[in-house]
């Protein structure tokens, strides 16, 4: 396959796979937010496509480069590789790493845009990934803050088509209003970037997640804290997980090289009936030979006629008596 079609043309997504041939794999995925900005979620997304992975039976290699705070190690000790970034030099393993799964999820740390893209230059990044028959999908998080959008725009302007993009809202975190109106959604839209939105988790479950993560001195991911949650949360972890595997499933193309298999059984949505509640369900009801409007009863003020037989306990009325 020739790699230099999937490198800079704009994207046309038409579902996961070889943009040029359906028949044969896509290219391998590096998954990454580059964005300069703590606290939006971008942990909580990577354990999400992590045990989206694992239920997709996915294979994949996870690198957490937040020195600092360690959040994905923490979360998973046995599968995640530590290789923090800090300067220019702390790529280059990073880079090594690249193709050897058909998806790469990297958590680098807050802060660090510019930093990240000098290193990318310096490393001719996308050229070595042109060469592993890989792609970069830009996590972008659609906040209106403005460091968020200030590093969104760097990044988006530096990679321009070299790069996928998927924009993620996050109400319970940020507000999305400002930068969906911008000139950075304008931007997005030109490389037809979908959107995922993270769901909102009240805020008793997440204090159970608290207290029970206390209690084991140790950092639990969501899987692993619904044995210890009341029943009423674990349905509600299990709903969140379920959405965002779904949407995770309708952008799979910008996440994995090929369609999973195995995909989350989607809830039918509940769908309010349309019921005219003046309508009498008795066949031998009078008031069906009237006129609908009149059947309805004449309206004064606030009181409504009562219908003029006994039978007919299927209208609403108001009013005494």
């Amino acid at each position: 396959m020739s790699t230099t079609s999937t490198s800079s043309r704009p994207r046309v997504r038409k579902g996961a796979g070889n943009p040029d041939d359906d028949s044969k794999p896509g290219p391998n995925r590096i998954i990454c937010s580059l964005q300069s900005t703590g606290r939006i979620g971008k942990s909580t997304v990577a354990q999400a496509l992590i045990s989206w992975f694992g239920f997709a039976g996915v294979e994949f290699a996870a690198i957490d480069a937040d020195g600092e705070h360690q959040t994905l190690s923490r979360w998973y000790p046995e599968i995640v590789t530590r290789l923090p970034f800090r300067e220019t030099d702390d790529l280059l393993p990073i880079l090594n790493q690249t193709g050897s799964m058909p998806a790469m999820l990297i958590d680098y740390p807050a802060q660090s845009t510019q930093g990240l893209l000098a290193a990318f230059a310096h490393f001719q990044a996308f050229d070595f990934f042109e060469s592993k028959n890989t792609r970069l999908t830009s996590l972008i998080f659609a906040s209106d803050e403005r460091p968020a959008m200030a590093s969104a725009a760097e990044i988006i302007t530096t990679f321009g088509p070299r790069s996928d993009y998927i924009i993620l809202k996050n109400p319970a975190r940020f507000q999305s209003e400002i930068f969906m109106h911008s000139q950075l959604a304008k931007m997005l839209a030109e490389y037809s970037s979908p959107t995922i939105e993270i769901g909102r988790i009240t805020r008793t479950t997440l204090d159970h997640l608290d207290a029970e993560a206390a209690k084991a001195k140790k950092a639990l991911t969501f899987r692993e804290a619904e044995k210890l949650l009341p029943a009423g949360s674990v349905i509600e972890l299990q709903s969140w997980r379920n959405r965002l595997f779904a949407q995770f499933e309708d952008v799979c193309d910008l996440l994995l090289a090929a369609e999973v298999d195995k995909r989350v059984e989607r809830p039918q949505s509940l769908v309010t009936a349309k019921v005219d509640p003046y309508t009498c369900n008795d066949e031998q009801c009078p008031e069906q030979a009237r006129d609908p409007a009149t059947a309805r009863g004449a309206v004064d003020g606030n009181q409504r006629q009562r219908p003029s037989h006994g039978g007919c306990s299927s209208l609403l009325f108001s009013g005494g008596g």
